[in-house]
């Protein structure tokens, strides 16, 4: 069976069992692992993207989950990318075959603004530990590559205003009726051939996640480092990402209660200088990761 026939259904099996299944060094959910990503154990993943080549920061609008559903909305929440270039297949889970290539990486985020990570990791939200939030994380790896999205601030101008409206309607249908993350409505017919249902794919967001752990991750092949195919893919790359902001039981939502839905399209379009050859290798990025991971560190130690 070829490798990617293999990828393809480990993918589909991911998608359908995201809350159940594991990969080696990854937990066991709330980090969506596709590509060949998967070749590789979370801490070697995290220390790679830490000091990416190619960035993309965009501004949702979210809210203060310190507080309990529904609260009111507030800005300072960050959809992210972070795509690094040039990862050593010397670093993967099985590198005994290593032969001196590199895989380009692609790491989303989405990270609450310090309030309400600071709120989060008093010793009184701690403690409660029952927070009535429940958010659905949608990913929509089908995006398009396409140069005329790097000015429009995540509003996904590639997707026709009736499509958007419609699909983060459906969604919103869709959870109030059953708050289940995973059961996805049928994308809407005005969205035509723009989003395939088959390459959406969803995760509960993870509270802990809030100080921006990964929601997905994703690899391209093995390359030679001075092909810059995978590279120049993965900037002009945009992520549409659907975010449900629900509740759970614990919140006694009354009928009717409808979850606030928001799409927003994602890409890495500001490439570090000296970056559009990947040149920069793993270990000249180390010394920024190390610091970058450090701070991390701390903050998912607030939640412990």
């Amino acid at each position: 069976m070829a490798d990617h026939t293999r990828r393809s259904i480990f993918t589909i099996g991911l998608c359908i069992s995201t809350a159940v299944l594991a990969l080696p060094g990854w937990p066991a959910q709330g980090t969506i692992v596709q590509g060949n990503a998967i070749q590789f154990d979370q801490t070697t993943w995290d220390r790679n993207l830490a000091q990416p080549n190619a960035t993309g920061n965009f501004s949702i609008t979210g809210f203060d989950l310190s507080q309990g559903f529904p609260s009111e909305q507030i800005h300072g929440w960050q959809l992210s990318v972070n795509v690094t270039g040039n990862i050593p297949d010397s670093e993967t889970l099985n590198n005994k075959s290593a032969s001196g290539k590199v895989f380009t990486g692609t790491s989303l985020f989405l990270s609450a603004p310090q309030s309400v990570v600071s709120a989060m990791s008093s010793s009184d939200a701690r403690d409660a530990g029952e927070t009535t939030w429940k958010i659905c994380v949608t990913v929509m790896t089908d995006g398009p590559e396409e140069d005329a999205s790097a000015a429009d601030n995540g509003t996904c101008s590639s997707l026709s205003a009736q499509c958007i409206e419609d699909i983060q309607s459906v969604y919103a249908d869709a959870f109030a009726h059953d708050q289940d993350c995973y059961r996805l409505p049928a994308t809407p017919s005005s969205c035509g051939n723009s989003l395939k249902q088959a390459n959406l794919t969803t995760q509960q967001y993870p509270i802990d996640h809030l100080n921006g752990t990964e929601i997905y991750v994703t690899a391209s092949d093995a390359h030679e480092p001075s092909d810059n195919t995978a590279f120049d893919s993965a900037t002009r790359k945009i992520w549409p990402v659907l975010v449900v902001w629900g509740w759970n039981n614990r919140a006694n939502a009354s009928d009717g209660t409808k979850p606030t839905v928001q799409l927003t399209c994602a890409r890495a379009d500001s490439i570090e200088p000296g970056s559009s050859s990947t040149s920069q290798s793993s270990a000249s990025r180390l010394q920024g990761s190390v610091i970058i991971a450090s701070v991390a560190a701390g903050l998912v130690a607030m939640f412990a």
